[in-house]
């Protein structure tokens, strides 16, 4: 199985990153780093440090789904037949490697799987348990976020997605979709679409407890950038538009519209309404793009 991971800029986390996954007992495992024409001399530095990982070093910026898709061609076109995909600022626990292909290897209709993660910030709370798609203005929403664990998510079951920064899945499933839709440029629901589009296709996509990971989050982006949000605004419109049923682009519209109101006078007030603007240029920019023919699902019967 390999394990492919995304960076940029980000020595420390990458670093951090890569010793958790040298640190499972999961055997013939290798590391794919994907470097996203980092400019902090990362790449060269974390090659030299860790001599097993193999990195490809993209010329240009190729963003987070050009940049996953090309750790994940690889790893198929070296034969691997599990691809776990993680971001750099996560980290994960010895047992995730194993738990997770173990219940994979539990059903042939198993796809995808994820992990229990925590936020990598102390505090012990539950960052995303899966996530379910709700078309409200964030369009999916992570189970759990925010809260303690006590054991109300131990329960091994079916989700609707999960975030790119944490899942496996079988190198069939890639083949299958041909990878992430790369019309999602930059930040956001690539991953939700993938998840959907499998399920489309027949497989499961399995939340699994016991496999554990840490994830920092926003350690690229920044967490409420005008470019974060204008991209995340892109993103949502054109999976409404991809997916949602009339009801459900309504009921979009009309959390997005009520949210843009809401985040106008909030981020007034501190000082950073261009984020605002750039989500509302997001959501117009996200009406007007052409909806692609990206393998939508290739039925597994």
């Amino acid at each position: 199985m390999a394990v492919v991971i995304l960076n940029y800029n980000g020595m420390a986390l990458t670093e951090r990153c890569i010793q958790s996954v040298m640190e499972s007992p999961y055997p013939g495992k290798e590391i794919i780093l994907v470097d996203n024409a980092s400019t902090d001399g990362s790449a060269e530095r974390l090659a030299d440090m860790f001599r097993a990982v193999l990195v490809l070093r993209n010329g240009q910026n190729l963003g987070v789904t050009g940049g996953r898709n090309r750790g994940f061609r690889e790893a198929v076109r070296r034969g691997n037949d599990y691809i776990l995909s993680l971001d750099n600022d996560t980290r994960i626990d010895r047992r995730l490697i194993d738990e997770l292909v173990a219940a994979a290897e539990s059903d042939p209709a198993i796809g995808i799987v994820g992990p229990k993660t925590y936020s990598d910030d102390g505090s012990a709370k539950i960052q995303c348990a899966g996530g379910s798609i709700t078309y409200t203005q964030n369009v999916c929403a992570q189970r759990g976020f925010g809260e303690f664990d006590r054991g109300q998510y131990d329960v091994m079951q079916e989700v609707d997605y999960f975030p790119g920064f944490g899942f496996m899945a079988r190198r069939e499933v890639f083949e299958s979709l041909d990878f992430l839709d790369e019309n999602f440029q930059g930040y956001g629901h690539e991953d939700t679409d993938f998840c959907l589009r499998a399920a489309r296709s027949g497989y499961r996509v399995v939340y699994v407890p016991k496999a554990v990971l840490w994830h920092q989050g926003s350690a690229t982006i920044g967490d409420y950038s005008p470019r974060k949000k204008y991209l995340e605004a892109v993103n949502s419109v054109y999976f409404v538009r991809k997916y949602g049923k009339r009801r459900e682009r309504l009921k979009y519209a009309f959390f997005a519209g009520l949210g843009l109101i809401y985040a106008l006078l909030v981020q007034s007030l501190r000082g950073n309404p261009m984020s605002v603007l750039a989500k509302a240029r997001g959501i117009w920019d996200g009406l007007h793009k052409p909806i692609s023919q990206w393998q939508h699902h290739r039925p597994r019967h």
